[in-house]
């Protein structure tokens, strides 16, 4: 009898099917692309029109300003501090180039400008920007000078402000903040980007104080001992119009950011007679568990 014709294919056999498969292996998925000489001439050229539309872009942006415009009230007469906090009020005093004023403030939206990141305690920017204060009919431009807030919860209790006055002294502290970190050779290659002054002592007698520096580390590589970013490398970040300048107690050699390895530090071990500064004060030291109402606890030889 006569093989049927699927079988003479042979399914195992490999026949008609695989030879069918063979047929069409790769042919479909191997698809040769033309390169268009306009298509190539636009891939060449596309940066130049990009950059140039990102420059237009960053150009007309509003230069960087980080003053504060805060409205207050006076300070109600006969009126102690402990109740305006109960009221959700900021108690404050302006001092400094003239005679002294109590004002108070929203305790709510202050703190939302002292505490501006989530998670965050007490902001660096908040000592070194500008407030101009609305009070009534007047205006007063100062500083923070002192600030009284909760070590741990993020409340604030008092602040103290100083005038800040056009052509006398103004020293703050500025903050710092780094960019191009994932761009960084150092930090590529292994190594550890330690921003180690988050802020710099500065001294204003502009009519403004100058933003937050922002240092770029895409310049910073991994050396030996370490690769150092100085005061006297960002100068250039300083204000043109020259009323703005370093505090005069730096050499211009204080190391601002720093790219080591952090294996190649071997760890220092503290010596036995050292002692946590934390736990002093005026009567001695804390005691981590004895508060005065139980016996103390000992340690047993």
């Amino acid at each position: 009898a006569a093989a049927p014709a699927w079988g003479a294919a042979g399914v195992g056999g490999g026949g008609g099917l695989a030879e069918e498969r063979r047929a069409f292996s790769s042919k479909g998925y191997n698809i040769k692309r033309v390169q268009y000489p306009w298509k190539t001439m636009m891939l060449k050229y596309s940066w130049e029109f990009l950059k140039q539309e990102m420059v237009t872009h960053f150009e007309a942006q509003p230069q960087r300003d980080s003053t504060v415009h805060i409205r207050g009230e006076l300070w109600p007469r006969f009126t102690m501090k402990e109740e305006l906090l109960e009221q959700d009020r900021l108690p404050a005093l302006i001092g400094g180039w003239g005679p002294s004023r109590r004002v108070v403030f929203s305790k709510a939206e202050m703190e939302r400008i002292a505490f501006d990141e989530p998670e965050a305690h007490l902001s660096h920017l908040f000592k070194g920007r500008l407030f101009r204060v609305y009070v009534g009919n007047w205006v007063e431009e100062c500083v923070v000078d002192d600030i009284s807030v909760h070590p741990v919860e993020r409340e604030l209790y008092f602040i103290r402000f100083r005038r800040h006055v056009p052509g006398k002294v103004t020293a703050l502290p500025i903050p710092v903040s780094i960019s191009g970190l994932w761009g960084c050779p150092g930090y590529r290659a292994g190594g550890h980007v330690d921003l180690a002054m988050p802020t710099i002592k500065c001294e204003c007698v502009g009519e403004t104080i100058p933003p937050p520096f922002v240092i770029d580390v895409t310049n910073l590589k991994l050396e030996s001992p370490y690769s150092k970013i100085t005061i006297s490398d960002i100068k250039n970040q300083l204000p043109e119009d020259g009323l703005t300048r370093f505090s005069r107690d730096y050499t211009g050699e204080e190391e601002v950011v720093m790219c080591y390895d952090p294996k190649s530090i071997p760890e220092t071990p503290l010596p036995p007679e050292w002692q946590d500064p934390n736990f002093n004060h005026r009567g001695g030291r804390y005691h981590l568990t004895y508060t005065g109402f139980w016996p103390k606890q000992t340690t047993r030889a």
